[in-house]
This record gives C-alpha cells, structure tokens and sequence, in this order.
C-alpha cells in the first residue's frame, strides 16, 4: 500500500510587476496555514518518508514548514511539478523510489485538485490554498500509478470546510 499526500501551497503574496509568478513568496497567514496544516498532520498517521515539491518560492517554503514541523529530511525539489498538468504529475509519482511508502506533494492549483479526481472516483471542485488529502493506492510500486484506483482516506484544509 503507498500513499500519497497532495498539498496545495499555502497562500502566497498578490503577483506584483516586480516579480514574477515563480518568485512569490508566502503571505503571512500562508506561513501560518501551512505550519498550523503541518501540526493537524503530525497527529496523523501520515507522515511522510518523503516529500516532494515545485521549486517555486512560495511551494518550496510550504514544503520547508512541513519538512521541519515533521521533521522529515528528505525534501526534493521537481521543476516538473511547476506549472504541470495530471500527465506531469503521475510521471512524478511514478519516479517516486519505492521504498518510501508515504510521500507527500507539494503542489498547485489546478493541477493538485485535478489529481484527486484521477486517482480516486471523487471529483473535488477545488483544493484551497494549505489543504491536504490523502489518497491511499492499492499497489506495492509507484510505477503502478494509474487513473481511479486509489480511495481518498482523510482531507483536511485550514477553514475544515468540506472538500467534497
């Protein structure tokens, strides 16, 4: 059994003429969502062997906040997961080293919410910044990765409004 656990980044300052999209960094009440997301997760048992993140500033410090809160070393850095569609992001998964059982992801809209309703039969209308959900696959290997066979076993997003 693997596990994936999709996180939309938190919440990110407005896109502003001086930067660009890859370059915002997290707002205050995003570096606030995102840990207090990382504590709700530490009382799970979910924690990641890995996790796995866009390079983008505002992905990668949700990541780091994760990566410290529960204490998991292993933090990779994907640029395909910047600006991906599904197909991207399965390939991610499936290049995912099978010895980790639990990975978490760190992604975007609309790419994270579009990769619950392919892996699982639940469509979600949209994943809010700092959410998470946790999808359980039936598989021994990552390269088994494939639409509809994977069940969404706990959600949570800072509001605790229904994902679905």
């Amino acid at each position: 059994m693997k596990n994936i656990i999709l996180l939309r980044h938190a919440k990110a300052e407005k896109l502003k003429s001086e930067i660009t999209d890859f370059e915002r960094n997290l707002d205050e009440r995003g570096k606030n969502d995102a840990f207090l997301m990382a504590k709700q997760l530490e009382n799970t048992p979910f924690i990641p062997d890995q996790i796995i993140a866009s390079p983008a500033n505002r992905t990668k410090q949700t990541a780091n906040i994760f990566s410290k809160t529960l204490h998991v070393k292993n933090l990779e850095l994907d640029t395909n997961i910047y600006e991906a569609d599904i197909s991207d992001l399965i390939h991610v998964i499936k290049e995912i080293d099978d010895q980790y059982n639990q990975v978490l992801l760190v992604g975007h809209n609309p790419s994270i919410t579009g990769l619950v309703g392919y892996l699982t039969k639940t469509f979600i209308v949209h994943i809010p910044t700092s959410g998470i959900v946790v999808v359980e696959l039936p598989m021994i290997t990552w390269k088994q990765t494939q639409q509809r066979i994977g069940k969404i076993i706990w959600h949570t997003s800072p509001k605790e409004m229904p994902l679905f």
